[in-house]
């Protein structure tokens, strides 16, 4: 649906002063077999009857927010403080025009600049960036740092992250005429490291990355204490890609060594928005600090010895000369990373690691509680944050169409990237989730 803001009378002055008798006439040097023909769509509708219209299809969306959302895999429901929705609706942060100009971007940079910090903290790292899309090219992202950085073309993956970041890795590595190694996930839904080493050495002098799960896309948590110094044995540089919520309770990936880490952040306060838009980050040691895309922003002092922040070591060519940029990320899309601020300034340290025990805790619980239950055949035992895989005894599908029935959103049915898993969900629980939610879900089940 759109608005054609010019009314028949002023198209034909304007088809008048160009010397065009219609707007058919306007296109006729086109050859026919790019012209689509007259386009099948109904008649325009008035103000009022295109908003009526616009929340009789809205009404058909179910929110996760009327829901018990048992659902993650890379979006997760966790609770959000308030005040973050209200300091986000502030209108100078409604831009997502890039802060070229520090004397008149100095809040934003401020923020971006505080953002940045935080990230590399909760990551271990020693600098973070803003403005990537979302978990998926921020792989893709740190993919091509990797490559730069190492002048090599081997490219290899945890064969257990999202199936969604593996393809879209996959797209865009075919640009560059390669083709990621995929090691597949073990049996028992673990990272197969033994398999990702293995498959680096064999690469030799051309293994530019290894990109592992941290958790991965299954849930499962792995003790990856020597696994990045073997890495880099190889030469190779060590990436960890995951939502980084679990890392203010967990060990983070800079404390294990990793090089890089990115993911998806939408869990630090971005809500549940049907897809996105959501919050990509990287973080790095310094050595790769002139590799990294999207928006940097450093701290100094002006002429005046006042604190001043503003877009540092990249060329202008990140922006605006496309083709000769390190990467075509230029818009400022920067507002979730706002959330994101917002978010971790309001929970502070403590208040997400009190969030990350209680997923924990609570996950824990359900999982504990679905072992022997009705409706459930298997519930495989690996270590985990908070989120998990059972196998259902009728198919997945079948269930959640079941649970939604009941007021919940049951989890993933990963038959949808894997015919030979119709009867396994992955289950996720945040801090949200009551005792009455994990009960009810337990029974829902039988």
């Amino acid at each position: 649906m759109g608005y054609i803001p010019h009314t028949s009378q002023e198209r034909d002055e304007m088809l008048k002063v160009i010397g065009a008798k219609s707007l058919e006439d306007l296109f006729s040097h086109l050859p026919d077999a790019v012209k689509c023909g007259p386009l099948d769509v109904p008649p325009g509708l008035g103000e009022m009857e295109l908003s009526a219209e616009l929340r009789r299809i809205a009404s058909k969306n179910r929110p996760a927010s009327d829901l018990a959302c048992f659902l993650g895999a890379g979006a997760y429901d966790h609770f959000i403080p308030p005040v973050v929705g209200e300091l986000i609706s502030r209108g100078e942060l409604y831009t997502a025009y890039t802060p070229y100009q520090p004397e008149i971007s100095q809040g934003v940079l401020q923020l971006i600049y505080e953002y940045q910090t935080m990230i590399a903290s909760l990551c271990g790292l020693d600098v973070s960036n803003a403005s990537l899309y979302d978990g998926a090219t921020a792989l893709v992202e740190a993919l091509t740092v990797a490559l730069r950085q190492t002048s090599r073309n081997v490219v290899i993956l945890d064969g257990a992250l999202h199936p969604a970041y593996i393809e879209v890795a996959r797209a865009a590595l075919r640009a560059l005429h390669l083709t990621p190694e995929i090691v597949l996930a073990r049996a028992d839904f673990r990272s197969d490291t033994a398999g990702l080493l293995a498959r680096a050495k064999a690469a030799g002098e051309q293994a530019a990355c290894v990109a592992i799960g941290y958790p991965n896309f299954y849930g499962s948590v792995e003790d990856l204490s020597g696994f990045t110094q073997s890495v880099k044995d190889t030469g190779a540089l060590a990436i960890s890609v995951g939502t980084p919520f679990p890392y203010g309770l967990m060990t983070p990936p800079g404390h294990l060594g990793f090089d890089l880490a990115c993911g998806e952040a939408q869990a630090l306060g971005v809500p549940l928005q049907y897809g996105g838009p959501y919050l990509g980050y990287i973080a790095s040691t310094k050595s790769l600090v002139r590799r990294m895309p999207g928006r940097l922003v450093g701290k100094t002092l002006d002429v005046q010895g006042r604190t001043a922040y503003t877009l540092t070591l990249q060329a202008r060519e990140q922006h605006i000369r496309r083709e000769k940029a390190t990467s075509n990320i230029c818009t400022n899309t920067a507002l979730c990373a706002m959330m994101a601020h917002f978010y971790m300034s309001c929970l502070g340290k403590n208040g997400l690691k009190r969030a990350g025990e209680l997923s924990v805790s609570k996950a824990d619980l359900l999982r504990r509680k679905l072992k022997g239950a009705k409706g459930v055949k298997a519930v495989p035992d690996y270590p985990v944050f908070h989120e998990f895989v059972i196998e259902t005894e009728k198919p997945a599908a079948q269930v959640l169409e079941a649970q939604l029935t009941k007021g919940i959103l049951g989890g993933l049915d990963l038959g949808r990237y894997d015919g030979s898993r119709k009867h396994q969900l992955l289950v996720c629980v945040t801090e949200k989730r009551s005792t009455e939610e994990i009960d009810a879900y337990v029974k829902s089940l039988a």
